[in-house]
């Protein structure tokens, strides 16, 4: 597409579970290409079949009336907190204890992200960061109300569907904030709802998440 377009959300669902061992096979398909707004549908195969279903979605950037949702205050930086449960060879991670937060939506999960190397000035790698630590933390928020489900053992729990959408460009080298809060559960599925700050608060992207959560017997 036009290299002035950059993405906007990305809406997706899992079909089936994928194989790590098995090469994945992605489809493209040209669905809109209009004067503002372009969008892309990809489909990712396997042997199963359909794995995944992704509705990409970009735009040239324009002027616009900014607003943003404030930051709940109080929340401590990453600096000596602890290293948090995501943390990877691609990512650092500092998690923010949960009780450390006294406003804000109750069961919100809290924590801090950023490349272990800087990344080069290329908008949509930044982006496509944002969209990788996204998926960490949701599942998790799921089922924080739900105390008994804590262990492995007691609960099968994993993303059905994955959405995010970008509200401003980012520099993802350095530390972001995602925050995931749960919305609802019941008849075997959650919904948790999150954002990604900037260390100084901006907005940089909201997310959405349903995934399952059954109780093992």
């Amino acid at each position: 597409m036009d290299p002035d377009r950059h993405a906007i959300a990305l809406h997706a669902s899992f079909v089936v579970a994928g194989t790590p061992e098995e090469h994945v096979r992605y489809g493209v398909e040209r669905t809109r290409d209009g004067s503002s707004f372009t969008t892309r549908r990809v489909t990712a195969s396997q042997g199963a079949g359909t794995v995944l279903v992704l509705t990409a979605d970009f735009q040239r950037d324009e002027p616009g009336a900014d607003y943003e949702l404030p930051v709940v205050p109080g929340i401590p930086g990453p600096e000596g907190l602890a290293t948090g449960r995501y943390d990877n060879p691609l990512l650092e991670s500092r998690d923010v204890p949960v009780d450390a937060v006294t406003g804000g939506l109750p069961h919100t999960r809290r924590a801090w992200f950023r490349v272990r190397a800087p990344l080069p000035l290329e908008p949509d790698l930044h982006l496509q960061t944002v969209a990788y630590l996204s998926d960490f933390g949701a599942t998790r928020a799921v089922r924080e109300p739900h105390a008994h489900l804590a262990d492995d053992a007691r609960r099968i729990s994993m993303s059905l569907d994955h959405s995010i959408w970008f509200h401003r460009p980012v520099d993802a080298s350095g530390w972001l904030l995602s925050e995931m809060t749960p919305i609802a559960s019941g008849r075997g599925r959650g919904l948790a709802i999150g954002s990604v700050r900037t260390e100084d608060g901006r907005l940089v992207a909201t997310i959405a998440q349903e995934a399952l959560l059954r109780e093992r017997p």
